[in-house]
């Protein structure tokens, strides 16, 4: 397994919930983390707690790290932010899309500029992701991707149809986009996490917690952590072997 320690890495939705999980895991190993995210405040705060992580980790050498506020559906961030990098000669090894926002409302009920933002931030924000970055590991013939998806991409979810679709396009995003650039020495999987125990998904999971027992119908019991995405992100991106995976990590869930 190949180490985490001086590399660069972009992780997108990194002030909170998953991104950040894997944000702080990185950062323990020794990588240099770069946060992607819209509010500033939020990522100056996930900053300072990759900080604090990296003290109780002393062993491993200090990395260097940084934040760029900007919306990932919007290219021109993604340029200005790759531009910016290349002046300060940061190049990146590792690129994980976590950005996503959810959805819990029925189809035919639904603002369509609710729909359509779902859309540009889920999907065309890790498809932005993966071209923009992808350029520059392909000019240094090394890098690795880790888009998240969710185990609704391929099983569904009532009053989630756009999120749903959303999250399948990076499926299908990732199963041809490895095929383009493995032959570059970049390599691209994707993560299908389960119910996960974050702020943003709290809610979701309180009102189908109301309508039946959510834990109840996971084989493990339970819903799953940020921290353990995290550890699955970690494996895909230190496997050197690991390309066009398509990776569960739902409990059991997918079997039922």
């Amino acid at each position: 397994m190949r180490s985490l320690a001086n590399k660069r890495a972009i992780i997108t939705g990194g002030s909170r919930g998953i991104g950040l999980a894997i944000a702080r895991l990185f950062a323990s190993e020794g990588t240099s983390v770069t946060l992607v995210g819209r509010d500033e405040a939020r990522l100056s705060s996930a900053l300072d707690s990759l900080s604090a992580g990296e003290q109780q980790h002393h062993h491993q050498p200090p990395a260097r790290h940084n934040s760029y506020a900007f919306d990932v559906s919007s290219i021109d961030g993604w340029t200005g932010m790759l531009n910016d990098m290349k002046q300060t000669q940061q190049n990146v090894d590792i690129l994980v899309n976590a950005a996503g926002i959810t959805q819990q409302s029925l189809l035919y009920k639904s603002d369509p500029a609710e729909n359509q933002r779902i859309i540009n931030t889920n999907l065309m924000g890790t498809i932005f992701g993966c071209q923009s970055v992808s350029q520059q590991m392909i000019r240094q013939k090394s890098g690795c991707i880790v888009n998240i998806s969710s185990l609704l991409a391929v099983q569904g979810g009532l009053g989630a149809s756009v999120y749903a679709a959303s999250k399948a396009g990076i499926v299908g995003l990732t199963r041809s986009f490895a095929l383009e650039v493995g032959r570059f020495g970049v390599r691209v999987n994707v993560l299908l996490p389960g119910y996960i125990q974050t702020d943003m998904t709290k809610p979701i999971h309180v009102a189908m917690d109301e309508k039946g027992n959510l834990s109840a119908s996971i084989p493990l019991r339970r819903l799953g952590t940020a921290e353990e995405v995290a550890d699955a992100a970690a494996f895909l991106v230190k496997n050197p072997y690991a390309h066009n995976a398509v990776l569960n990590l739902d409990g059991g869930l997918s079997a039922t």
